[in-house]
Formats: structure tokens, C-alpha cells, sequence
């Protein structure tokens, strides 16, 4: 029984391992493709095309993370607007662009759905 038991457990692990990296992968090519882009000057589409994939172990667990290699920091002014000064002194609001929370969610559903028809088969 004991055998049974660890071998469907393995076989749920790599299941939504499997699950998790997909889902990563979509996250990642939709933020790449969603993401702001510079029209013109030094670094031009520096920001979208370094979106990466890290996969962590924690204990028995694998997760994935997908960050921005080059440019973390902006990660969240891009995603929630931030306060800009111009050259004159007074204040203004640079708008916001959400592409990361969208991105996301799309990769939940698809985690959710891959280890749901997975478990299924």
C-alpha cells in the first residue's frame, strides 16, 4: 500500500511540475510580448525582451519564478503608474500599464487547467 501511495504522489509531483514550468513559459512569452517597448534611444526594448525563468526547489517543492533580468526596478512603475517631475519643477503622473498582473493571471488558469487534465489522465 505504502508502494502505491509514493508512487502516485511522485507521479502528482511531476505532474504539476510539469504543470508549472508550462505555465511559466506562457507568462513569460506573454510579457514579452505585452510589455512596454522604448520607441527610440539607448536601451530600446530592453525592458520586454529580458523577461526570465528561475526555478527554485523548497524542500519537496518546485516552483517558477519569471522576472525582469535586466530591468527589475521598473517592473512596478510600468505596472502602476509612478509621480514624474518635468523639466519646469511641477509634478505629474506617468500612466500606468498593466501587463504583468494579466500575464499572470493567464498563467494561474493555465497551471490550474495542465495539472487538473494531467491528475485527470
Amino acid at each position: 500500500m505504502n508502494a502505491a501511495l509514493e508512487e502516485y504522489v511522485h507521479d502528482v509531483q511531476i505532474a504539476i511540475d510539469e504543470a508549472a514550468k508550462e505555465a511559466a513559459e506562457l507568462t513569460q512569452r506573454q510579457l514579452k510580448a505585452t510589455s512596454p517597448k522604448r520607441e527610440k534611444g539607448k536601451g530600446k526594448g530592453t525592458y520586454a525582451r529580458n523577461w526570465k525563468i528561475k526555478k527554485r526547489y523548497d524542500s519537496h517543492l518546485v516552483s517558477y519564478v519569471v522576472y525582469n533580468g535586466k530591468r527589475p526596478g521598473m517592473t512596478h512603475l510600468l505596472e502602476h503608474g509612478h509621480v514624474s517631475r518635468n523639466q519646469y519643477g511641477s509634478y505629474g503622473r506617468v500612466r500606468a500599464i498593466p501587463h504583468i498582473g494579466p500575464a499572470a493571471e493567464a498563467g494561474i488558469q493555465r497551471f490550474e487547467l495542465g495539472v487538473k487534465a494531467r491528475l485527470r489522465k
